[in-house]
């Protein structure tokens, strides 16, 4: 069955142009986390599967509120292994959705109409409208699903803020309805399973994915920063304990020490207020995926202070920090509930998330010589290249799918 195995994916896969394109033309941030997730996780499928190609059915990530530009017609195109289709779309409010799911209906039906017992889907589930038109063309065509679930939706929404929209709740209670559709699920943590699939379906969990290309990226410590840098990469915002971070940095000596921070969210516009109180601060913005990389292997130390006391870290695995390991700069970063406990050997953790305990653990850790420093990076982008690469973690995958399209009769559920 390997052999013959053809998958779609449904989600916002796109290629590097592409994503690219749609970063540099918004006028709002466009997060790089998904889609470089689901770009390394379906090359290493392809990898596997080796004789056929994935085809992927894209939707791009983009609204009325990141692009003025209003039709959308990206023509087909090959990368890799993948074969991208993209969605055609009318960025215009509710005319997106529609237009997003009858595309999708038609084109997911009309992919499953032959050859079927070689066929599989693999569905983004945070995708709503994509997402439905995918279950609703399966339940004519008889294709298998297996939703891909990064995160539950709501929850982090609660954790912001206790005043949550009723359309946030009723797209929050539908999406969960819309999961017990799949015919399986991939998750990032073994929590998420006992909210995601009360109906027992076969899953996996693959909390994350090492680019295995890495391997060839040199972290030599001779090309490093002459400053000692602290580097934070991703989401500017309180709940992510970036605010925290820096207030313990500041106090802190050390004039050869520098915290760089890099990404947007709501706190960016405070960033020129501490980069005035701090010179050592520096906030860059966005930038590409592989610039930030570079930025990484360049730095000294690493870190990720998001709290592991809110509800939803139970949930969620930073993909973050899958590429900080990968880098070869060592990692700080708190115990997260969501994170395996094999990762502890390879990272340094906070013993106490208040300001005092980041300070005093960042002391700790920069208290060490940068050779013992670089040698403890080394071993955990070791760890993560041999273990937890987008090949071995792919290939964990397919058999969950081989497993799958074996089981017989395709889930009725229809919420």
């Amino acid at each position: 069955m390997e052999n013959n195995k053809k998958i779609l994916f449904v989600g916002s896969l796109c290629s590097n142009r592409v994503i690219n394109d749609i970063i540099f033309s918004s006028k709002t941030k466009v997060s790089q986390a998904a889609p470089k997730f689901y770009k390394l996780l379906i090359e290493g499928l392809a990898d596997n599967i080796a004789v056929d190609r994935v085809k992927a059915l894209t939707f791009l990530p983009i609204s009325d509120l990141t692009h003025e530009k209003k039709a959308w017609f990206l023509p087909s195109e090959s990368s890799g292994l993948i074969d991208y289709h993209y969605c055609h779309v009318i960025n215009i409010g509710l005319l997106k959705s529609v237009v997003a799911f009858i595309y999708s209906f038609i084109m997911v039906f009309i992919w499953g109409l032959y050859d079927r017992k070689n066929k599989i889907i693999l569905c983004d589930g945070l995708g709503f409208v994509s997402s439905f038109a995918t279950i609703l063309a399966t339940r004519l065509n008889r294709i298998k699903v297996v939703g891909i679930i990064t995160d539950i939706p709501g929850v982090l929404s609660s954790s912001v803020s206790k005043d949550i929209s009723f359309k946030a709740k009723v797209v929050s209670r539908l999406s969960k309805k819309l999961f017990m559709n799949f015919d399986g699920y991939l998750l990032l943590t073994e929590q998420m399973n006992g909210v995601i699939n009360p109906k027992n379906r076969p899953y996996i969990v693959i909390e994350g994915v090492a680019d295995k290309s890495m391997v060839i990226k040199d972290n030599k410590l001779e090309a490093k920063s002459k400053e000692r840098i602290l580097l934070y990469a991703g989401g500017i915002n309180e709940i992510y304990g970036i605010k925290k971070l820096i207030l313990a940095f500041m106090k802190i000596k050390g004039d050869d020490l520098r915290l760089h921070i890099y990404g947007h969210g709501p706190m960016e516009d405070e960033m020129g207020k501490y980069m005035t109180l701090d010179s050592r601060i520096f906030y860059g913005g966005i930038l590409t995926n592989n610039e930030i990389v570079q930025k990484e292997i360049e730095a000294t130390l690493l870190v990720n202070p998001r709290s592991s006391k809110e509800e939803f870290t139970k949930y969620s695995f930073p993909s973050k920090n899958m590429e900080y390991m990968a880098s070869g700069t060592p990692l700080l970063t708190t115990p997260l509930p969501g994170m395996p406990e094999e990762y502890n050997d390879y990272v340094f953790l906070f013993d106490d998330e208040s300001e005092e305990g980041i300070k005093a653990e960042l002391e700790k850790v920069f208290a060490r010589s940068k050779e013992e420093l670089h040698e403890f990076g080394l071993k955990a982008k070791k760890f993560v290249l041999s273990q937890k690469n987008n090949h071995i973690q792919s290939g964990r995958l397919n058999k969950l799918l081989d497993k799958i399209q074996q089981s017989g009769k395709k889930n009725n559920y229809m919420f």
